[in-house]
This record gives C-alpha cells, sequence and structure tokens, in this order.
C-alpha cells in the first residue's frame, strides 16, 4: 500500500515537470508580466464579482446610461459646475445622442409689435398732397384745412386720413387721428359709400399689434360707427377683418393691485376699449351682430339679450 501511494505522487510531480517543460514560452510571458500561473483549483474558487445597486441601477449599467453622474461621483462635486449638456431641437437625431437635452419649444410672439411698413399718407403729407396744416395756440396743438371739408372726396381723403393710423410719430399720429375726427363730423351720408375700402386700413393697423395702435383703432371705430345711420350695420360683414386682434387680446387688461390706473381715465385699458367696442358693434348693427361678434369673439357675453 505505501508504495503505490508514493508512486502515484512521484508520477504526479513527472506529469506537472513535463507540462511545465512543454510551454516554456507561455511561462515565460507570465513571469514577465508579473501574474503566476493559475491552477483549475484557484480558478474554480473564484467569487464572481458583485454590482452594486444605485437606486436599483448597478454600476456598470448606470455607468453607461448617465455618463455625467459617473463622472460625478469621479471627480467631485467640480465635475457638475464644469459640466453643460448641449441644447438641440426636439424632434431630431441629435435629440436621442448623449450629453444632449432637448430645449424647450420657441415663443410664438403673439403680443409682441410687429414692424409697420411706411405709409401712404406720411408720404403724401411729405410731398404736400394732405390739405392739412398744424396749427400752434394757448390750447396746444389744432389742426387746420386749406380747403373746406365739406367739398373733399372722401373716397380718397377718408381711406387715406384711415392709413395713417399706423404711424407712431409726430406730427403724422395728429394729422391722422384729428382729420379723421374732423371728416367723420361732417361726413354726413359720404361716409356710408367709403365703408368698404376703410376695411384693409383698419385691419393693417390691428396686426401690428402695437397696444397704442390698437387702442387709437378702437377709438376711431366707435366714432365711425355712430358717424351716421346704417354704418354699424355695413360693418358686420367685415367681422372677420375686423375681429380676430380683439378677440386676441380682449382679456389682456392690466393688474394694478391697489394701485391707481390712471388710463382707464385715459381709455387706455385695452381689455376694457375692447369690451366697450364690442358693445358698441352689438348695438348698432343690427340682428345679426350678436351671432357674428359670437362667432369670432367666443368669450363675449351679449349687452342686449342679458
Amino acid at each position: 500500500m505505501t508504495s503505490v501511494k508514493q508512486l502515484s505522487i512521484s508520477e504526479h510531480k513527472e506529469m506537472n515537470r513535463n507540462r511545465s517543460q512543454s510551454q516554456p514560452a507561455i511561462s515565460h510571458a507570465r513571469s514577465k508580466v508579473g501574474h503566476a500561473p493559475r491552477s483549475p483549483v484557484s480558478l474554480s474558487s473564484r467569487r464572481p464579482r458583485k454590482d452594486w445597486t444605485i437606486d436599483g441601477i448597478t454600476t456598470r449599467r448606470r455607468h453607461s446610461a448617465h455618463p455625467h453622474q459617473a463622472r460625478v461621483g469621479q471627480r467631485g462635486a467640480s465635475a457638475t459646475s464644469s459640466y453643460s449638456a448641449r441644447t438641440v431641437e426636439a424632434f431630431t437625431p441629435a435629440s436621442r445622442m448623449r450629453g444632449t437635452q432637448v430645449g424647450g419649444p420657441p415663443k410664438v410672439g403673439v403680443f409682441r409689435p410687429r414692424p409697420s411698413p411706411p405709409t401712404t399718407f406720411k408720404r403724401m403729407y411729405e410731398r404736400g398732397d394732405v390739405p392739412v396744416t398744424l396749427h400752434h395756440d394757448h390750447h396746444g396743438h389744432a389742426l387746420r384745412w386749406k380747403v373746406d371739408v365739406e367739398k373733399l372726396d372722401y373716397h380718397h381723403y377718408l381711406p387715406l386720413f384711415f392709413d395713417g393710423l399706423r404711424e407712431t410719430t409726430h406730427p403724422y399720429d395728429f394729422f391722422s387721428r384729428a382729420g379723421i375726427r374732423d371728416l367723420l363730423a361732417r361726413g354726413g351720408d359720404k361716409i356710408l359709400p367709403v365703408i368698404p375700402q376703410l376695411i384693409l386700413p383698419i385691419k393693417s393697423a390691428l396686426n401690428t399689434r402695437d397696444v397704442r395702435v390698437i387702442c387709437t383703432v378702437l377709438k376711431v371705430l366707435q366714432e365711425l360707427v355712430m358717424s351716421a345711420p346704417l354704418v354699424g350695420e355695413s360693418l358686420v360683414p367685415y367681422y372677420r377683418q375686423i375681429l380676430p386682434t380683439l378677440n386676441l387680446f380682449k382679456h389682456k387688461n392690466v393688474n394694478s393691485g391697489d394701485e391707481i390706473d390712471y388710463s382707464q381715465q385715459r381709455r387706455e385699458n385695452l381689455g376694457d376699449l375692447i369690451q366697450e367696442t364690442l358693445e358698441i358693434l352689438e348695438r348698432h348693427g343690427g340682428r345679426d351682430a350678436y351671432i357674428n361678434i359670437k362667432y369670432m369673439v367666443p368669450t363675449y357675453q351679449s349687452c342686449v339679450m342679458n
């Protein structure tokens, strides 16, 4: 029994010696690197590496999905301040890349004032074709006509002065407003046939989205409706050109809190002025005025039926 046991041990040593001599290059390379050859026993007894979990995500998976958070864990809080993601547009291939963030939608700019092209009224006044002049007295500025107002051609001059409603510089704004006031006060039956020619200047002035211009147009529109009979009813077919801007700014009121709002005295509070204008259009527009106003301004409530 003893001889058999010693023989088996010697044979085992001889087998290990022959195996080391048959692979000298591999053992020499491992000795240079500094790694010792691993026996089958050590490979079998190796424990599997544990992955630490953070918020239910393993460290390897967290590093691949969130590279920025992995760098923060390695470099500290300084990496957070120095890191900035690249902002890209939504629904683009770049929005699905790592290290990017999707930017918000662009602003539409609905209430932003729009630039207005030069008006015909300004060009004709500078050329001397408008028969008005500026008069200074102890009351301030006044408009003086060079000809009799009743003899003017309303088909030419009334749309021309309405075109000047877009002007915001002196003296063109003063001339257009004062000229319209005098023409409407002395027009009478000449105003009604000119209504279709006034729609385009009114629409162009409202589309500037300038609060000062819109307030001026609304005041002029009220004077136009009450200047002559049947003018309010003749404006009903043109509500689709006039009322969209009024629907947009209808709830744009000034929230002054406990302060005094002096714009109410000057009639410059846009929301109140729009409500007042819609009520005047309904009263003077006939039986079809309310349903047409309601179609373009859904939040409007009738002042006649209620």
